[in-house]
């Protein structure tokens, strides 16, 4: 039992540095930590307190920030998500340049991050023109990484899965129905999605070029094949389904198409979604093991 016990907890120390659990900041503390790092471009800080997964995939927001001062304002917490007025400026040769935005932030597993994607969109101001230009450059970040994370999840779920298979009782039952319980969410989200994508092909069927729609009706097939391998949910087909939806996610990041910006941006909210689904599982799993 003891050798269980230290497995276990060199387990959810694991899951702990994947899911960022370590103590709890307020959204200012987070906000300005973030723009500090990004000032002096601390890049370790900057992923430590932000959605992104590694380095590969910071861009720095396309600007140096060399110089500039912070200033944050008035925040807004709505449960698991926050934003913070954000002012930054510095002086030049030609007076004080200001950047104004708004930082977002959500939470995962008690933990404010700053959401990358969404403070970008800030950044450069309008939402949807921002999508217009930088699509698929957001959409090649956000899949690499989904990816990483993904990776990250899938040795984690695979070393579950072997300790859960060599202990049997109670615990095990206990962490089935976890497993159950995340399946049947994860289900209901993969049809929402599905159900988005299928609205698109319908509002949208004559802005969509012949290959879009291929490869809409394609993602929208293998959504529903993801369903029904759900069903009955494992930590396997979880596992497996994880790798699916990276693939999905992929197809749906290589479709620019300027009609269907609204719904890019759901698809891209909804990968967000995934991956901190994915994530809360991976975490409730490992706490379930320690007790």
């Amino acid at each position: 039992m003891k050798s269980h016990y230290l497995r276990f907890t060199s387990l959810l120390f694991a899951a702990l540095i994947l899911t960022g659990c370590f103590g709890a900041k307020s959204p200012q503390d987070v906000t300005r930590e973030f723009w500090e790092a990004v000032i002096t471009q601390n890049v370790d800080n900057i992923i430590e307190h932000s959605t992104l997964v590694d380095a590969s995939s910071y861009d720095s927001f396309n600007k140096k920030w060399e110089g500039y001062q912070l200033i944050t304002g008035k925040i807004v917490i709505d449960d698991n998500k926050a934003e913070v007025e954000t002012e930054l400026s510095r002086m030049n040769d030609a007076g004080k340049n200001n950047q104004k935005l708004n930082t977002y932030l959500i939470k995962q597993n008690g933990k404010w991050v700053v959401d990358y994607i969404h403070t970008a969109e800030s950044l450069k101001g309008d939402v949807f023109d921002h999508f217009l230009g930088q699509m698929e450059q957001l959409g090649k970040t956000l899949s690499n990484t989904l990816y990483k994370s993904s990776e990250k999840f899938s040795i984690e779920m695979q070393r579950l899965e072997d300790e859960l298979k060599a202990f049997a009782g109670s615990s095990s039952d206990e962490a089935n129905k976890i497993i159950e319980k995340h399946g049947k969410e994860l289900k209901k989200s993969i049809k929402e999605l599905a159900e988005s994508i299928d609205r698109a092909l319908k509002e949208h069927n004559e802005d969509l070029s012949e290959e879009e729609k291929r490869r809409l009706l394609k993602v929208s097939d293998d959504l529903n094949k993801n369903q029904q391998t759900l069903s009955q949910p494992t930590i396997s087909n979880i596992n497996q389904s994880s790798h699916n939806l990276i693939q999905v996610q992929q197809q749906l990041d290589e479709i620019n198409n300027k009609n269907i910006t609204g719904y890019k941006k759901q698809w891209h909210d909804w990968q967000y979604s995934f991956e901190r689904d994915m994530q809360s599982l991976l975490g409730a799993l490992s706490a379930k093991q320690k007790n």
